[in-house]
């Protein structure tokens, strides 16, 4: 079966921050930052409402929290930019957009009322596995400080020790590890590792 990822999301308050084109234009960046790590085509509308079709379907929910931590990374100080996003997992379809995945993706954001990161798929063993898992990472990425975020970007996507972290952010380790423990990296690259693992598995079957 193709299975095909599908992100859709929008700014978190963007009317209500001071600088509302900054903040698009730090999403603009954060997409542009987040190409180099999994590949996607995406659009943006309504001025901040985005669209994101990955090449690789077992990336999606990584490539949502990058995605959420690049814009937290980059709030200006004394306000917060993030972003609700809605993974939709589905059937492909080559041709159009009207396939599974982007129907799964949009109707799932507008049901997200409080929630700010939501797995939406028919398959039934997959939104098991995934479900709960998500609604945790949502409430630990809400907690998140810009420091937090800044950490854990660097830190998943640099992939190097902590000692190395640290000297590439000009830090003191103890620094950087109570950081990555605060944003709870540990746990959030357990969780994105096995939701891989198990998209990976649906593209399989």
């Amino acid at each position: 079966m193709t299975i095909a990822a599908v992100l859709t999301g929008d700014l978190i308050d963007s009317q209500g921050v001071e600088d509302t084109q900054d903040y698009i234009n730090q999403l603009r960046d954060a997409l542009q930052q987040l190409q180099a790590v999994c590949p996607f085509q995406y659009e943006l509308y309504r001025g901040d409402g985005f669209q994101l079709t990955l090449d690789v379907a077992a990336d999606a929910v990584r490539c949502a929290v990058l995605l959420r931590a690049a814009l937290i990374a980059a709030s200006p100080e004394h306000e917060r930019y993030d972003a609700r996003i809605a993974v939709g997992i589905g059937q492909a379809a080559a041709v159009n957009r009207y396939g599974e995945a982007f129907v799964l993706s949009g109707q799932g954001l507008d049901t997200m009322k409080k929630d700010s990161l939501g797995l939406f798929t028919h398959d039934a063993r997959l939104l098991d596995r995934l479900e709960l898992p998500t609604a945790f990472a949502a409430r630990v990425i809400e907690q998140w400080t810009r420091v937090e975020a800044q950490t854990w970007w660097l830190h998943t996507t640099l992939a190097v020790s902590q000692k190395a972290l640290a000297e590439h952010m000009d830090k003191a380790q103890v620094t950087v590890h109570k950081a990555l423990q605060r944003a709870e990296a540990a746990l959030m690259d357990r969780y994105l590792a096995r939701s891989r693992e198990w998209i990976q598995e649906l593209t399989d079957d």
